[in-house]
């Protein structure tokens, strides 16, 4: 029982809604109290919940009948119902991402925070990446958690290369960035990176780019800020640019990540 009602609730029910619904496909047409002493709730809240799953068109109140009685629809036409309900929904996409577009100037901003929040972050509009470069500047890896390393940095490295994106940054010359030794190159899905000396550039933050807008990560805090902008995201690239260029020939080579002196390409 407990595998269906978690399936349910992957359908927006509620354990309660999932219970009544359950019992009504086992019992046939019922009453309220027997509902309820099916579900094991009590005979006001299967009612309450009755009336709420015929809202949500999963059940039926039948007519005719001298006491009030309750049917379920079968599963099958109630997922028929979702998906129609669906289809329609994507219909007024282009509209609904037109009035977006026409909102005012001020950017969205969204918060990230933990572990999973992080994880949340580098996942956030994936898709929309690929094909595509991001350039920025990059933190040293110093007393970041493992965890932090296995469930985002590394899914996240792995995903450019599957998703074919560039990345071009600054990163500190950090030997706790060894574990990334392997993402590091010029071919598309690594990282094109100059290394930087920890004397002038020690970052526990990140900036990083793209054509619609900028993420920062917080290191120790696990703290991520999503920055929807395409102004913002221009003018920072532009920086990014500038200095880029001002460094054409130099921080090619890494002694402390790549363990030799391996020349990157500008």
């Amino acid at each position: 029982m407990e595998p269906l009602i978690q399936a349910l609730k992957k359908l927006n029910l509620t354990e309660k809604e999932a219970r009544v619904y359950l019992a009504l496909l086992e019992l046939g047409p019922s009453t309220p109290y027997k509902i309820a002493k099916k579900s094991r709730l009590k005979r006001p809240t299967a009612y309450v919940i009755a009336e709420e799953l015929v809202e949500k068109g999963l059940i039926v109140q039948m007519t005719g009948e001298k006491k009030r009685m309750y049917i379920a629809r079968s599963p099958e036409s109630y997922v028929e119902d979702v998906e129609q309900r669906v289809k329609e929904a994507k219909k007024v996409i282009p509209e609904l991402l037109a009035m977006q577009r026409k909102k005012s100037d001020k950017p969205n901003i969204l918060y990230f925070e933990g572990t999973a929040g992080l994880k949340q972050a580098y996942e956030y509009k994936l898709k929309d990446f690929e094909g595509t470069e991001i350039v920025g500047f990059f933190a040293r890896a110093r007393d970041i958690e493992q965890e932090v390393h296995n469930e985002v940095f590394i899914p996240w490295n792995e995903a450019k290369i599957k998703l074919n994106i560039s990345v071009r940054g600054f990163t500190p010359d950090d030997k706790d960035l060894q574990p990334y030794k392997r993402f590091f190159g010029t071919s598309v899905g690594s990282i094109n990176a100059k290394f930087l000396p920890e004397s002038i550039y020690s970052a526990d933050c990140s900036f990083e780019m793209f054509g619609w807008g900028v993420r920062i990560v917080i290191m120790h805090s696990k703290q991520a800020i999503i920055i929807e902008s395409t102004e913002f995201a221009h003018a920072m690239q532009q920086i990014f640019e500038l200095l880029w260029k001002k460094t054409q020939g130099e921080y090619g080579e890494s002694t402390n990540i790549l363990g030799d002196k391996s020349s990157k390409e500008d």
